[in-house]
């Protein structure tokens, strides 16, 4: 995680500094070494925030594409008692998920029932295969930054998405920022769109779209 409470302070991690997670309330510890992301690490994740991903560069750099207190906002259901860490929430109320870890369709299901309006960023850049699949995959790009795609790769990148909310997959600087629009996981086709990465984080802090209208790539 990015910021603990220090003293009071919502603060990011320093060298040899001990803080509060804003979660929990357990004792966390600055991690700040040369070649990690300096980040606030628990002890133990057994009482935080379970949907908790380690945070990589790939997070963080697209997190510091929105205000820093926006980042990592706690959200409450109190009916249910329950409490969890959006990656990033608008002011405009929208929460946006940036995902590189593969985590079960079930547990999809109840972030996006959780959170409501948000967006899933998922990262398509971990895997070269998948890059390289990606890149094989697609048709030509039409006048509307619509392409056709037939996935041929075993991966399961795209099934796995298969849901009502948007999703984005960043496939990294070579292949690109895309919106999945449509695909079947039976026959492994679908539409995707190709997606200016400055525009989208633009609609998203503006309040110009949540991208809801077009739902996510299960939707009919």
């Amino acid at each position: 995680m990015r910021f603990a409470n220090v003293d009071g302070t919502r603060s990011e991690a320093q060298p040899k500094l001990r803080g509060i997670c804003r979660g929990c309330g357990e004792e966390v510890i600055a991690k700040c070494g040369k070649h990690v992301v300096w980040h606030w690490a628990h002890r133990s994740l057994a009482n935080c925030d379970s949907w908790w991903e380690a945070e990589t560069k790939w997070h963080r750099a697209w997190k510091n594409q929105f205000p820093s207190d926006w980042q990592e906002t706690i959200l409450h259901d109190t009916t249910k008692g329950e409490k969890h860490i959006a990656d990033v929430k608008t002011a405009h109320g929208v929460v946006v998920e940036f995902q590189r870890s593969s985590i079960d369709p079930a547990e999809v299901k109840l972030r996006e029932q959780f959170y409501q309006r948000m967006v899933w960023v998922i990262d398509g850049s971990k895997n070269e295969l998948d890059q390289a699949n990606f890149a094989m995959s697609i048709s030509r790009v039409n006048e509307h930054a619509m392409a056709g795609l037939r996935w041929y790769g075993r991966s399961k990148l795209f099934a796995r998405w298969h849901t009502t909310t948007p999703v984005f997959i960043d496939f990294g600087e070579e292949y690109g920022f895309w919106r999945v629009c449509r695909f079947d996981p039976e026959t492994k086709k679908g539409v995707v769109m190709f997606v200016d990465r400055a525009l989208f984080v633009e609609a998203l802090t503006t309040g110009q779209s949540d991208f809801s209208s077009g739902g996510g790539p299960a939707s009919k």
